[in-house]
């Protein structure tokens, strides 16, 4: 696949990715576990809960992606910089389901 089929899709490499990491926390616990190794269950722990962390935190983003928003810009930059806050992250969501097609 070309560089510039993956600039203009980047959920294939994004999906990979997040594949990657939870296979990597799904060893990591498990082999901490067979071999007693509390340290590796632990960060295998946290891997996962970052993961989850990071996915419902840019849950507007992907949506706005999905739906191909033409507000993806300002939906992202809205997520990024005050999604940590609730009314800034119900916002972005908002903003990410609005129907332009609606009179």
């Amino acid at each position: 696949m070309p560089i510039a089929a993956l600039a203009m899709n980047p959920l294939p490499l994004l999906r990979n990715l997040l594949f990657a990491l939870l296979a990597l926390a799904i060893l990591l616990w498990c082999y901490g576990s067979w071999q007693n190794r509390p340290e590796l269950v632990e960060a295998a722990i946290w891997l996962g809960d970052g993961l989850a962390m990071v996915g419902a935190y840019l849950v507007p983003t992907f949506t706005a992606l999905l739906v191909k928003s033409p507000r993806l810009r300002t939906v992202a930059l809205l997520n990024v910089a005050g999604g940590w806050l609730i009314l800034p992250w119900l916002l972005a969501m908002g903003l990410a389901l609005k129907r332009d097609d609606l009179a």
